[in-house]
Order: C-alpha cells, then sequence, then structure tokens
C-alpha cells in the first residue's frame, strides 16, 4: 500500500514539474509574440541610433564608416548591417526591430543552453530567460536600433562555444569561437570582454594543458608568440574598428559624465572610477526593481545606489557557489569590470549579462528562501519583479500603436522638438530640432 501511494506522489510531482515547464514555455512564447509586435512602432531615437543611421547611410553611398567625414567611436559592426538593409531596399523599422528581436531569441536560447550545461532545472533555465524577458532593459531598447541585442545574441553564442571548447577540445569549435569573438568586437567595443574567457576555456582542457606540457621549449615559445599575436590582433582590431575618444577624453577632464541626476567631470582613471561607480551601482539598482528612475519616487531613488551594491554582492555569491572559475563567470567579471570603470550612465550597458546576474542572483537566493520568512519575501520580490515588467511590457506595446499621438507619447527626451515637426505636437521648439534626426524619421518609415 505504501509503495502504491508512494508511486501516485511520484506520478503527481512528475505532472506538476512538467505543468510548470509548459507554463513557463507558454509565457516566454507569448512574451516574444509580444516582442514582435513592437515591428508596428515608428522609429524610436537615441543618439546613438541617429549616429549609427548616418554612419550607415555614408557608408551606403560611397563615403566610408564616418560622420561627417570624422571616424566615430563605434565599431562597423551595426552600421554594416544597415548599409546591407539599405542596399537591399529593406532599411524600414519594422525589419530593424524585428532583426533585433530575433537577436534577443537567439541570446537567450544560448543562455538556456548555457544554463542546462551549469547543471541548472529545466524549470529554473526557463525562470532565468523569462525574467529576462520581463526586465524593462530588454523591453525598452529591443524597440530602439541599437546594438545592444544583436551584441546579446552574438556574444551569448560566443559564450557556448567556448563552454564546449572548455568541455571537449576541438578546431572547428576553436575556429568558431574566435570568429564569434571578432563579429562581437566588430558590434561593440565591451567585445573584449570576451577575450579573458577564450584561455580560460583552453586552460581548463586537460588535453590542451597535455599538449603543451609535451612541447620543447622552442615549441612553447612559438605558442607564446602565437598567443601574443593574436592579442595585438585584437587590440588592433578595436583601434582599427572604433576609437576610445570618449573615455579617453574624461581622464583629461574634457568630457562631462552625462547621468539621470547631472554631470561629473573627471581626471584620472582612479578618479574616473571613484566617480562612476555610484552611477552604474544606479543602474543596477533599477534592473532590480525592474523600472528606470524616473519611474520611481524620489526617496527610493536615493537608496538604488545600495540595491545596486547588493545585486553586485548577490551576485559575487552565487558566483562563488560554482566553486570553479569557468568561462561564465571569466566574462561575467571582465564585463562588470569595465562597464563599473566605463565614464557613461545607461542601464542599457548590462543587457548583454543580465540572464547572468539574475542566475547568480538567484543561486544566492537558495540560502535566504531556507530562512523563516525567506521564501515569503523572495516569492514578493518575483511577484513584484514581473508585475513591473508586464507594466512596462503593456505601456511599449501602446506605445507602438499609438498612431498620431506617438510624437506626444515618445518625447525621446532631446529629439521631442524633432518629432513634433513630424507628427505635429501640441508644443515646437524649432531651436531644438536635429537636422539628423529629422532626415531619419522622414526616411524611415
Amino acid at each position: 500500500m505504501e509503495s502504491r501511494y508512494q508511486c501516485k506522489d511520484q506520478r503527481r510531482s512528475g505532472s506538476t514539474a512538467i505543468n510548470i515547464l509548459r507554463v513557463q514555455a507558454g509565457c516566454i512564447l507569448i512574451l516574444i509574440a509580444v516582442y514582435f509586435l513592437q515591428a508596428a512602432t515608428p522609429l524610436r531615437l537615441h543618439p546613438d541610433t541617429v549616429v549609427l543611421f548616418s554612419i550607415a547611410e555614408t557608408a551606403e553611398q560611397g563615403g566610408g564608416y564616418l560622420l561627417h567625414g570624422e571616424p566615430t567611436r563605434f565599431p562597423p559592426g551595426y552600421p554594416m548591417l544597415l548599409e546591407f538593409l539599405m542596399r537591399m531596399h529593406a532599411a524600414h523599422v519594422w525589419m530593424i526591430v524585428a532583426l533585433n528581436v530575433i537577436f534577443m531569441v537567439i541570446g537567450l536560447s544560448a543562455a538556456y543552453s548555457i544554463f542546462r550545461s551549469e547543471r541548472f532545472s529545466r524549470s529554473s533555465a526557463l525562470g532565468v530567460c523569462l525574467l529576462s524577458l520581463l526586465s524593462f532593459v530588454f523591453i525598452k531598447y529591443s524597440a530602439i536600433p541599437l546594438t545592444d541585442t544583436l551584441f546579446f545574441g552574438v556574444s551569448m553564442c560566443a559564450v557556448v562555444l567556448m563552454k564546449r571548447l572548455a568541455a571537449a577540445f576541438s578546431w572547428r569549435m576553436l575556429t568558431g569561437a574566435l570568429i564569434l569573438l571578432i563579429a562581437s568586437l566588430c558590434v561593440r567595443r565591451i567585445g573584449v570582454a570576451l577575450i579573458p574567457a577564450l584561455p580560460c576555456a583552453l586552460g581548463v582542457q586537460s588535453s590542451v594543458r597535455r599538449y603543451i606540457a609535451q612541447l620543447s621549449p622552442r615549441k612553447k615559445a612559438t605558442l607564446v608568440l602565437a598567443a601574443a599575436s593574436f592579442g595585438g590582433l585584437m587590440v588592433w582590431l578595436v583601434l582599427a574598428t572604433s576609437t576610445l575618444s570618449d573615455f579617453s577624453a574624461v581622464l583629461v577632464g574634457h568630457t562631462l559624465i552625462e547621468s539621470a541626476r547631472g554631470v561629473l567631470a573627471g581626471h584620472t582613471l582612479i578618479e574616473s572610477v571613484r566617480g562612476v561607480l555610484p552611477f552604474h551601482l544606479n543602474e543596477l539598482g533599477e534592473i532590480a526593481f525592474n523600472l528606470p528612475a524616473s519611474a520611481l519616487p524620489a526617496k527610493v531613488q536615493t537608496v538604488l545606489p545600495v540595491v545596486g551594491l547588493s545585486v553586485c554582492i548577490l551576485a559575487v555569491v552565487g558566483a562563488s557557489r560554482r566553486k570553479t572559475i569557468g568561462v561564465v563567470e571569466t566574462y561575467l567579471a571582465s564585463y562588470a569590470a569595465i562597464i563599473l570603470a566605463w565614464p557613461f550612465y545607461d542601464p542599457r550597458f548590462w543587457l548583454p549579462v543580465i540572464p547572468f546576474l539574475i542566475a547568480y542572483t538567484a543561486l544566492a537566493l537558495e540560502r535566504v528562501i531556507k530562512w523563516k520568512n525567506g521564501a515569503r519575501i523572495v516569492k514578493c520580490y518575483v511577484m513584484m519583479f514581473v508585475l513591473a515588467g508586464l507594466v512596462t511590457m503593456v505601456s511599449n506595446t501602446a506605445l507602438s500603436f499609438s498612431g498620431p499621438r506617438f510624437g506626444d507619447l515618445y518625447t525621446g527626451g532631446y529629439y521631442h522638438s524633432t518629432y513634433c515637426v513630424v507628427w505635429h505636437c501640441s508644443d515646437l521648439d524649432s531651436a531644438k530640432v536635429d537636422v539628423d534626426a529629422l532626415h531619419l524619421l522622414r526616411t524611415y518609415k
């Protein structure tokens, strides 16, 4: 009798687990479908969007990847994609937004593969993907022509290949990882964060270590020279495809760091890092609340850096539970170190690693759940995160289908007056109209 009851209990628990997986998968598919609905949006402007489109237009006309005849800080990857769409007469807003969503889905699929290889359960891996889709950062920036989701998709695929390379060495896998690493660098400069993950992938491979140990001193020297040459190639690629003028200008005190709260000047690397660190913790606080600072009460905004610091601590604690430093940990640490020193403010900088932040924070919170009221607190937080994401998704979709009211609803900050020229808003300051942005709004529908 007891064994019969045990079998029934096992069947019920198994059935419940399958139902949970189905619900999670269904929710993910629904959210992805809603993401694709954002393809109906008019062009959403961002300062980087204007620059990227302008570079692509110059390249399409044979003028090279320049902005008004001058090199920019942007690598040519995304402008090259836009140029291709322009030449194919397919540079429509709906196409660009759809590509954003496609690369986002590719990135999340790669993230799911990574978490499964890290021995996350199916439910946990799907949960991370689901929460990532509900992040306001993913929702907001997937509808804007920017490099973030493209980089997310490419870089996550690179991490997948590096993890497989760490598990079993293969020249085909190494070649694929190198190609995706170079592609990531061509999309965004932060692709350099992937470089330390590659030797980490090779270093944990026992067959690679044995192969190196058996080499003669001369061959070892040749191998070191080849590795140094590859490193030099990566440095050349970064310098050849983009500039660090925006960062270097901050170090000499000529550039101001724009943030949601004001500006900050820096003179040395240490001063810059010390000055910008609170701003990046502020970004992580926004990501944790799943709402931009502008949507939060003033009192809550004051604690955002503290919340952001808590996210950092939890992510480190969660990563430490892995007990080994692998490809993912190396990439995340490199990425975070670069962003925390980067002298500009925007929550979207964290988009490519948000799934990792969620996963490692969840690992750290597993201990909290064991406390008396810990599970209740965590559940309440997850519900708050999900609710905020759903509200953002609804408002984002409403904006995409707002029709003639789009110009008033999507102020676009600096570009509000520019939108008003096209969308005939109630207020218009012609002195603030951006000529380049106005051209884009009239050209790309």
